[in-house]
């Protein structure tokens, strides 16, 4: 709108000012020929033309807004004939008097200005408008009080403090007018740095407050983000114009924990399988070496491990001895133990009689020897890839749980059925569920792949987690471990023998290198993030299985050359250092209802894996899967960014192979900030675990 403004100065002499002023809606109306309209316009009526006014003042002086509207069939004002204006004091007296001629007034609205007044003081305006051919004189009288102009502030920017690349987020801002005598209406603007994320456009009472909403703002870079709410285009303009903008900071990661997402209730624990063959004459360890093995075996903490038990124990006094040593150790170890019967050639033909001396071996180890970590049994190692049928396996199964039961020991001793292979593993699966639910407590699987080949080693998860989740009836949904798992490499390379698990492409050992601990670690964070209450890998330590099959997969080398530690024991040692058994498993986001097929949705290139104590502990252990194919050392690091963490609270951060060493190192201390956010790099090559527990 368009009006005109009278400045005074010392000698109270008045000048013209055209100037922005009200709406033209004011007045309304539509146009028509002036000539027109005055040949409807009554000569004489008692409103042909009514007039408002509008005082306000402020710091930089009072102006008055006169808006003259017409009745119908009256032509529009333009101008304004003449203006007399009074002020007065604030006593009531007559303060000052102006006569202006030929106001500008387009849209029936003139603004003139008023030179410095105080709020509160009486305005009196006479007005002549004249119209048409030949002109008519109208004469209008009106009269306001100065008032203070508005002053809106953003009194407050209502943002949550932190949020995912992925999930957009709602940003409110309270807009407030402070001066209490007018209202306004303006624009509020969202910026995150120069970028207008959005704008709104609100009415503030005077005295009151507005809100101004700003829905799914998309903050896509994981860093803290600074948003600023500003206002403008305030109208009517308002005293102050520097507290109009009000910040808020938004920290966005690209990770968050999910708490109320359980993906384990209860964690089995993470280990390896011992070669129960390690004391007997098979494995040609020099006696008084074993102590240094059983050191670094207790040392590395393993949580589960299992031992195979077979008709070699059952023939030879010297196995079955190395056996029970073997069991002692996992024991003294602190780990839950599962003891698999691997071979049922001879049971199957006659279950109650093998299953029963099974089950005294059984009775033996936990209540004579008290050896109270034996906790699982599973009957037949791989048996897809055997000749047991259904109803053998079946029948074994059957008959060890009544000798169990017979002996008091079925609650303690629970049943893990499967040790499944990929091949035919559905048809087992649906069997157990089947016709083996009311005696199994759980199934277990074996994964293994080929370095070059982790999506191998996703999808044989994802597809065990398929099967169990998606095609089993509920009631049959059991809890799954991986009783097996290793990572193997080139089977055959010149001037190479062949072994297990084969070479990297620089003809090292693959289970020497720190490719092999890499790829185990990221599998067992994978398998927790699919719902696998354990893993176990094969295998601890070198030895001897039987004459013709030595354990080639081995986290501990030979005697011979000390019991060395290789990259994987160091791995699997930081996992078993910031976790335990009964912790659970929670899920971290960006997460999808459909991400159970896929893993914890947590981005293209890191894994990340939460765990949480009763007792308020908190591990999350991650890593950069394009590390995956690096043996040395890299120049890259990974940005991590992890929100939905206890608020200022400091976390040690481990790190595994941070200079290529395949050793463990405390990297420091990694505090949350208010918002309960964790930053920090790690080199692309390594693993860390963020931690609340110590760490050695």
């Amino acid at each position: 709108m368009v009006g005109v403004f009278l400045k005074t100065n010392g000698s109270r002499a008045a000048r013209l000012v055209i100037a922005a002023a009200a709406a033209a809606a004011v007045v309304g109306g539509t146009q028509a020929s002036a000539r027109a309209q005055e040949r409807s316009c009554p000569s004489s009526t008692d409103a042909p033309y009514s007039m408002q006014l509008r005082a306000l003042t402020g710091p930089q002086g009072a102006d008055l807004t006169l808006a003259v509207a017409a009745s119908a069939g009256c032509a529009d004002v333009a101008a304004l004939k003449k203006v007399q204006l009074k002020t007065f004091a604030a006593d009531g007296s007559l303060d000052d008097v102006r006569n202006l001629d030929d106001v500008p007034a387009p849209g029936g609205v003139a603004g003139l200005e008023l030179g410095q007044l105080e709020r509160s003081r009486r305005i009196e305006a006479d007005v002549l408008v004249q119209t048409g051919t030949p002109p008519r004189t109208y004469v209008l009288r009106g009269e306001a009080t100065t008032r203070l102009r508005p002053d809106l502030v953003v009194a407050a920017v209502r943002a949550p403090l932190q949020t995912l690349t992925t999930r957009p987020v709602d940003v409110q801002a309270e807009i407030a007018e402070l001066n209490g005598d007018t209202g306004a209406t303006a624009t509020v603007t969202l910026l995150w740095g120069p970028s207008v994320l959005g704008t709104a456009a609100v009415t503030v009472a005077a005295g009151g407050r507005a809100s101004a909403s700003f829905a799914g703002v998309a903050l896509t870079t994981a860093a803290p983000v600074e948003l600023s709410v500003l206002v403008s285009d305030v109208s009517p303009a308002e005293t102050d114009v520097t507290n109009n903008g009000r910040g808020a900071t938004v920290d966005v990661t690209a990770h968050e924990l999910a708490r109320s997402r359980v993906l384990v209730p209860s964690l089995g624990g993470y280990g390896a399988q011992l070669d129960q063959h390690v004391y007997a004459a098979v494995t040609p360890a020099p006696p008084g070496s074993l102590p240094g093995l059983e050191e670094k075996v207790k040392e590395l903490e393993p949580q589960l491990v299992r031992i195979f038990f077979n008709e070699d124990q059952e023939r030879d006094a010297g196995q079955l001895a190395s056996f029970v040593e073997t069991v002692e150790l996992a024991h003294e170890a602190g780990a839950t133990i599962n003891i698999t019967y691997q071979t049922a050639a001879r049971a199957k033909l006659q279950p109650d009689r093998y299953m029963g001396e099974f089950a005294a071996l059984l009775d033996d180890l936990v209540r004579t020897r008290g050896l109270t970590g034996v906790r699982w049994v599973t009957v037949q190692n791989e048996v897809n890839a055997t000749a047991v049928t259904f109803d053998q396996y079946d029948a074994l199964y059957r008959a060890l749980d009544a000798h169990l039961s017979a002996r008091g020991l079925r609650d303690h001793v629970r049943l893990m059925g499967g040790d499944l292979v990929r091949d035919k593993q559905r048809i087992w699966f649906q069997f157990m569920a089947e016709d083996m639910n009311d005696v199994l407590d759980a199934y277990s699987v074996h994964i293994y792949w080929n370095y070059w080949d982790t999506a191998f080693m996703e999808s044989r998860l994802r597809d065990v987690r398929q099967i169990v989740s998606q095609e089993l009836p509920p009631a049959a949904q059991k809890p799954v471990y991986v009783t097996e798992s290793g990572v193997r490499g080139i089977q055959s390379l010149p001037g190479k023998p062949a072994i297990q698990p084969g070479y990297w492409a620089d003809g090292t050992q693959l289970n020497r290198t720190n490719i092999a601990a890499f790829q185990q670690l990221w599998f067992d964070l994978a398998s927790a993030q699919l719902g696998f209450t354990g893993a176990v890998k094969w295998d601890a330590y070198w030895g001897k299985y039987n004459p013709g099959y030595n354990a080639f997969y081995y986290m501990i080398g030979a005697p011979e050359e000390g019991w060395p530690l290789f990259p994987t024991y160091h791995a699997t040692r930081l996992l078993l250092q910031t976790t335990q058994r009964g912790w659970q498993v929670l899920g971290l986001d960006p997460w999808t209802s459909d991400d159970w097929a896929l893993g914890e949705a947590d981005g293209p290139e890191q894994e990340l894996t939460a765990y949480a104590g009763p007792d308020g502990e908190l591990t999350l252990m991650g890593l950069d899967t394009r590390g995956a194919s690096l043996n040395a050392a890299s120049p890259e690091t990974s940005s991590y960014s992890i929100g939905g963490l206890p608020p200022s609270t400091a976390f040690t951060l481990a790190v595994w192979n941070a200079s290529a060493s395949g050793e463990n190192a405390v990297g420091g201390t990694v505090a949350t900030n208010a918002a309960g956010v964790a930053r920090f790099e790690v080199p692309l090559h390594a693993a860390f675990a963020l931690t609340t527990v110590p760490v050695s």
